[in-house]
C-alpha cells in the first residue's frame, strides 16, 4: 500500500501543477467537461464564426479528442495483458487485496483529408493549402504525445478503477500572444495541459451463488467501456452502473446491464441504458446482443428550450458475432461481427437558409430525418506477445438522426470545423465509410498500430457533400 500511495500521490501532483494554469485549450480539448468557451467568443467582427469551437491556432475539438482516443478491442486487450501486481496481502479475514498498475506512452501520427462546406458555403478543402479555421492554417498533419496511467485495486468484496490520460498536442509552446499582436513572434502548437479523468469508478459485489453474480458500481467512464457498439456510446458516462450475470445449462452465459448517468446535472437531465447478451450460444461460437439508450429531455434544457432536438433519441441496437473455431482458421482468433441500431423516437432537420442564417432560426428548410445505423466487420488475430498481430476491417453506415452527434463513436466525418447537426446539418453523423487497422508487437511491450479509414456523406440533401480520410501511425509502449 506505501507505493499505492506514493504512486498516486505523484499522480495527483502532476494533475494539480500542469492544470493549474488553464488556457482556452483546455476547454476544448478531450478531458473538458463540457464548456466550450474560446476565445473566439471575444473577437470583435467575428461573432459569424462562432459554431466553430477550439483555440486559434488548434484544430482540436472535444468529439475528436475522444475519438481518437478510443481504442479498438485487440489493442484494449493487448495493453490489459500488460497489467502488474505491486503488492497483494490478506485481510483480517484472509481474504486477498490486490492492487494493479498499468500504463502506456504513446506517440502518434495522423494525416487528414477532409472536404466539405466551408464558412461560405462553397465545397472545399478543409485541411491543408489555403485551408483556415479561425484565421489559422490547418494542417493536414496531426501529431500527439499521450501517457495513461491506470491503477486497479480490488479487496473483499469491493474494487476500485481510476485511469488518467494526460494526451498533448506535439510542438513547441507558443509565446502566448495573438497572431494579430504578435505576427512574427515564437508560434508553436505545444501544449502541457491537456489532462483527463478517464475512469474513477468503485464496485462492490451484492451477491454470488455458483454461476450467478450481481455487481453494484458508481462513477465515471465512456459509454463504451460497459456497453457493446462500434458507432455509438462514445459520451462520458458518469453514474450507477448494475450488472448481472449468470449461466443457463446447455445454453450458454448471458448477462444484463443497467445505468443510469449524468447528462447536465444543471437542468436535471439523465439518461439511462441497458444491454442484455447471450454469449456462446449453445457452445456454438455465436454472441446475441440487445442494448436500448434513452437520452430524452422532459422540460426545458439549459438554453431554455423544450425537448431539444439534440436529445431526441431512444435508440435500440441489434448485435450478433460469430466466433470461429481455431482448429478451421489455423489457430488463429477470428470474429464476424455486425450490428443494426435504430433510433425510435421522431427528429427532423432544420437546415439553415445559409451558414450567415445560423442560430437565427431564419426561415430553415426541413429535411426528413434518417434513424437507421449499421456496420458489419471482421478481426483476426490478438496480440499478446513479441510478433503477434490482429487485423480488423470494418464498413459502417450512419444515419444523419440515428444517434445524438457527440455519440458518434465509429469513422466520423472528421469535422474539422466543429460543426454541430442540430446548428448546420453538418456534424459526426451521416456518413457511410470503410476502416481498417492493423496491429504489431515489435516486442512483449512495443507495438505499431495503424488506421486506414474512409467516409462520405449518405444524403447530401443534409450538409451538402462531404469527404473524409484518415491515415494513422501509432507506436505504443504498454508497462
Amino acid at each position: 500500500m506505501n507505493l499505492f500511495k506514493c504512486l498516486l500521490s505523484i499522480a495527483v501532483a502532476m494533475g494539480f501543477v500542469t492544470a493549474t494554469p488553464l488556457s482556452a485549450h483546455e476547454h476544448s480539448h478531450g478531458g473538458g467537461e463540457g464548456n466550450h468557451e474560446d476565445s473566439d467568443h471575444h473577437h470583435d467582427g467575428e461573432h459569424e464564426h462562432h459554431h466553430q469551437i477550439g483555440n486559434v491556432g488548434q484544430d482540436r475539438s472535444r468529439y475528436l479528442e475522444e475519438l481518437n482516443e478510443r481504442d479498438w478491442e485487440a489493442l484494449r486487450n493487448y495493453i490489459a495483458t500488460k497489467r502488474t501486481d505491486v503488492e497483494e496481502k490478506d485481510d483480517e479475514d484472509g481474504d486477498g487485496c490486490d492492487l494493479t498498475i498499468s500504463g502506456d506512452v504513446r506517440f502518434e501520427w495522423r494525416h487528414l483529408n477532409e472536404k466539405g462546406i466551408d464558412l461560405e458555403g462553397e465545397y472545399r478543402s478543409l485541411r491543408g493549402g489555403n485551408a483556415l479555421k479561425n484565421g489559422v492554417p490547418v494542417s493536414r498533419n496531426d501529431f500527439d504525445v499521450e501517457f495513461n496511467l491506470r491503477f486497479d485495486y480490488i479487496c473483499e468484496k469491493a474494487w476500485a478503477v481510476a485511469h488518467l490520460d494526460f494526451d498533448n498536442s506535439a510542438g513547441v509552446d507558443p509565446n502566448g500572444h495573438r497572431c494579430e499582436c504578435d505576427p512574427q513572434g515564437f508560434h508553436g502548437s505545444g501544449n502541457c495541459d491537456s489532462i483527463c479523468l478517464k475512469k474513477a469508478y468503485m464496485g462492490y459485489n451484492v451477491y454470488t451463488c455458483h454461476d450467478s453474480r450481481l455487481d453494484v458500481e458508481l462513477g465515471r467512464r465512456n459509454l463504451y467501456n460497459v456497453f457493446d457498439s462500434r458507432i455509438q456510446f462514445l459520451s462520458r458516462f458518469d453514474g450507477l452502473l448494475v450488472k448481472y450475470s449468470d449461466k443457463v445449462k446447455d445454453l450458454g452465459d448471458w448477462y444484463w446491464n443497467t445505468a443510469g448517468f449524468v447528462i447536465d446535472e444543471r437542468v436535471n437531465h439523465f439518461g439511462w441504458v441497458t444491454e442484455v447478451g447471450l454469449l456462446d450460444i449453445c457452445n456454438s461460437g455465436i454472441d446475441l446482443k440487445y442494448s436500448f439508450i434513452d437520452w430524452e429531455k422532459h422540460g426545458r434544457n439549459r438554453c431554455s428550450e423544450r425537448s431539444p432536438r439534440g436529445f431526441r433519441y431512444l435508440v435500440s441496437q441489434w448485435t450478433a458475432a460469430y466466433h470461429f473455431d481455431k482448429e478451421n482458421t489455423f489457430g488463429v482468433p477470428t470474429k464476424l461481427y455486425g450490428a443494426f441500431l435504430k433510433n425510435h423516437a421522431k427528429v427532423h432537420v432544420r437546415l439553415p437558409l445559409s451558414d450567415k442564417d445560423l442560430c437565427t432560426g431564419k426561415n430553415p428548410i426541413h429535411r426528413k430525418g434518417d434513424p437507421y445505423g449499421w456496420y458489419v466487420g471482421i478481426v483476426v488475430g490478438e496480440v499478446v506477445k513479441e510478433g503477434d498481430y490482429a487485423f480488423n476491417i470494418q464498413y459502417e453506415w450512419v444515419g444523419a438522426t440515428a444517434m445524438p452527434d457527440e455519440d458518434a463513436s465509429g469513422i466520423g466525418t472528421g469535422n474539422v470545423l466543429n460543426n454541430s447537426f442540430t446548428e448546420s446539418g453538418r456534424g459526426n453523423t451521416n456518413y457511410k465509410g470503410v476502416t481498417v487497422e492493423f496491429l504489431y508487437a515489435l516486442t512483449d511491450n512495443l507495438s505499431i498500430d495503424s488506421i486506414l479509414e474512409f467516409s462520405r456523406q449518405i444524403k447530401r440533401s443534409i450538409g451538402g457533400r462531404h469527404h473524409y480520410s484518415k491515415f494513422e501511425l501509432e507506436a505504443i509502449y504498454a508497462f
